[in-house]
């Protein structure tokens, strides 16, 4: 084996530089010592990247469970808009019962979803809330549509209500039904077309509803009187006048000023005969009347 040491001479002995002498001890821990510093190097190296590993790790973690948490609350809120809907549909069908006597189902687009799990499968529950959320438009969707449905429905019957006749036409006292009575001037039973209210002549007689006039004069029993066409079957006639406020052809709105109470044609006393007609057959007016006088209509 191959013993010695190792001179290193300067070329410039007066130069300064030191001369280095290398025997096997001094080699063999030189070589340790720098062995040593690279190990401590590699340690460190390799510390460091399992710090940061593990700082991504736990950076991973916290930001599933921050989504996690998200995706709860954004649950939460679509069961609370799908909750809504589902009441809003509820009175929806009452509603279309009461204006249309239409028993609307809703229930069949009402999905019901089991329990979820946020745990185990993440992205299953973000599908099952994309559902929630398509069920919600869907509702909302039909909502509308019904919504729209059902106001044409309350404006036809709101126009239709406009053209009931629903109130007396006079203050006054009522005096005789519909159907058969005895007739005051022969004594004999007779078929009383419409109702007699006597009022003090000169009395204001109102329109009981919306609807055109289409005739004024005399007419027989009945003296002087008016027809009101209120629909294509409804009209009304108001019989033994004084005196007519309205011409043929006019519009009038419930509460108008038509006549006035007399006592012409075929009459005891000033009273108004009011008459009304379907499809010009007289039908029992108080199937018509809420309310009893002018002011008191309940629509």
């Amino acid at each position: 084996m191959f013993r010695g040491s190792l001179n290193w001479v300067p070329d410039n002995p007066s130069s300064g530089r030191r001369h280095i002498v290398m025997n096997p001890v001094k080699a063999g821990w030189s070589v340790l010592i720098a062995v040593g510093v690279i190990c401590v190097f590699m340690a460190l190296g390799f510390a460091l990247g399992k710090g940061v590993s593990g700082n991504n790790s736990l950076s991973a973690d916290q930001e599933y469970l921050t989504l996690q948490g998200e995706l709860i609350q954004l649950n939460t809120k679509v069961e609370n808009v799908q909750s809504s809907l589902e009441q809003v549909a509820q009175r929806e069908e009452l509603a279309f019962m009461a204006a249309a006597d239409m028993n609307i189902d809703f229930s069949n687009m009402i999905d019901q979803f089991s329990d979820e799990n946020t745990g185990t499968d993440i992205f299953q529950y973000i599908d099952d809330i994309e559902l929630r959320v398509l069920l919600c438009e869907r509702i909302a969707y039909a909502e509308q549509i019904a919504y729209d449905s059902l106001a044409v429905l309350l404006v036809d019957k709101a126009n239709e209500l406009k053209h009931t006749p629903s109130i007396w036409p006079v203050n006054g006292i009522f005096v005789s039904d519909f159907g058969a009575r005895v007739d005051p001037f022969t004594g004999a039973v007779r078929y009383h077309k419409g109702i007699d209210i006597s009022a003090n002549t000169g009395t204001s007689i109102l329109a009981p509803a919306d609807g055109t006039v289409i005739f004024c004069g005399w007419s027989g029993g009945w003296g002087l009187n008016l027809v009101v066409k209120h629909s294509e079957t409804i009209s009304t006639r108001y019989a033994h006048c004084s005196a007519i406020d309205v011409a043929v052809g006019q519009s009038v709105q419930r509460g108008d000023l038509v006549a006035r109470v007399g006592s012409t044609g075929r009459s005891v006393g000033p009273h108004v005969h009011y008459e009304v007609l379907r499809n010009g057959i007289q039908i029992d007016p108080e199937d018509f009347i809420i309310r009893a006088g002018p002011t008191e209509a309940a629509f």
